[in-house]
């Protein structure tokens, strides 16, 4: 794990972007001046997290990665007075404060000390970030700052926040939380709806891959800077399809049949939806693919290096659940429905299909 304490680079241009000002717009105060001795200054800036470094510290949030914490983007240039005050009061000085704070702080910063062409770059960035309004303060910070590998770290943010609400919803789906208007199928039509909804399936997860290989492209080439845009417009792209995704989980949950085919929907949706799930570890998978190109550059990983790093989404029958699927047609007296060559249970569209979520080559 990396250590969630700011690096001495990322300190020095964390004070120099503020001007060696507190960023506090109530204070304000220069943090470093002249010593007594002509060889020293007095130093009284201090880089505060704004997202807590470690558990127990104020505004700490557990699924945070100890390198995101230690980066610029949770990082705030404060006096050693308002540092204290923000750990003292983190319902008054919450995240969205700190943020809030530094962005205001570091334009106020450009309109007093920067050149022209600084302001017009200043006001390019702000055009830039027009697009992430809607999106939580972290994604600005990454796109304003711009950390190592920021392009993953932009996507992983943005995935959290747009695809966790739809994950949420299959959970409470499994977990009966809500109803809809449920669709009766009567006993002779339950294989044949089994069947279709098998075949839909497999046309739906099809896309995935087209749409995170091009993903993968929005990242640039090794050494060569991502397109924000192109990052941005694809994340949505796959958060529209997890949309329709998710419509075809409700449709799968809100099915009435007789007690005699209860315990074989069961286990179908059971299999659709832990499939669907799978989707859910992607920005997990990215930031673990940022954790392996620090140690990489850093000379602390200890396996053989890789070419690239390849992170794979299977879709496949959990062998558990096949095994039950199979005892479940065979006690239907239906065990032959599926029967397809050396498939047991298929028509080909579960067996597996592999998704490319990262590819990435180590430089």
């Amino acid at each position: 794990m990396a250590v969630p304490d700011f690096s001495s680079k990322t300190i020095d241009v964390l004070a120099k972007r503020a001007a060696f000002r507190c960023s506090n717009p109530d204070c304000r105060v220069n943090t470093v001046g002249p010593n007594s001795d002509p060889n020293k200054a007095v130093k009284i800036g201090e880089a505060a997290h704004i997202y807590g470094a470690r558990i127990g510290s104020k505004r700490y949030i557990s699924d945070m990665t100890d390198l995101a914490r230690g980066e610029i983007t949770n990082a705030i240039w404060l006096c050693r007075n308002c540092h204290k005050l923000i750990d003292t009061d983190d319902l008054k000085y919450s995240s969205n404060v700190l943020f809030s704070w530094r962005e205001k702080h570091e334009e106020y910063v450009s309109s007093i000390i920067g050149s022209s062409t600084d302001k017009i770059l200043f006001k390019e960035l702000t055009s830039e970030l027009s697009q992430f309004e809607y999106c939580p303060p972290i994604v600005k910070r990454i796109v304003i700052d711009k950390p190592d590998y920021w392009e993953f770290r932009l996507t992983a943010e943005l995935m959290r926040f747009l695809y966790s609400p739809l994950f949420r919803k299959i959970e409470d789906l499994r977990r009966g939380l809500y109803i809809k208007d449920l669709e009766k199928i009567e006993d002779d039509d339950v294989l044949v709806w089994v069947k279709a909804k098998l075949d839909e399936f497999s046309l739906i997860i099809r896309p995935a891959q087209d749409l995170l290989e091009r993903l993968t492209k929005s990242w640039g080439e090794p050494g060569k800077s991502g397109d924000i845009d192109e990052i941005h417009h694809i994340v949505k792209l796959i958060r529209e399809y997890l949309e329709y995704i998710v419509s075809y989980v409700e449709k799968i949950e809100f099915v009435s049949v007789s007690k005699k085919y209860l315990r074989l929907v069961s286990l179908f949706k059971e299999l659709i939806a832990s499939q669907v799930l799978k989707l859910s570890a992607m920005p997990s998978e990215i930031d673990e693919v940022i954790e392996i190109q620090i140690k990489y550059n850093d000379g602390v990983f200890n396996e053989e290096i890789p070419k690239e790093i390849r992170k794979e989404i299977v879709f496949e029958f959990p062998e558990n659940l096949e095994k039950e699927l199979e005892r479940e047609f065979s006690r239907l007296e239906f065990a032959g429905f599926f029967k397809d060559g050396n498939n047991v249970l298929g028509c080909g569209c579960l067996v597996f299909v592999v998704v490319f979520i990262v590819l990435y080559f180590l430089i």
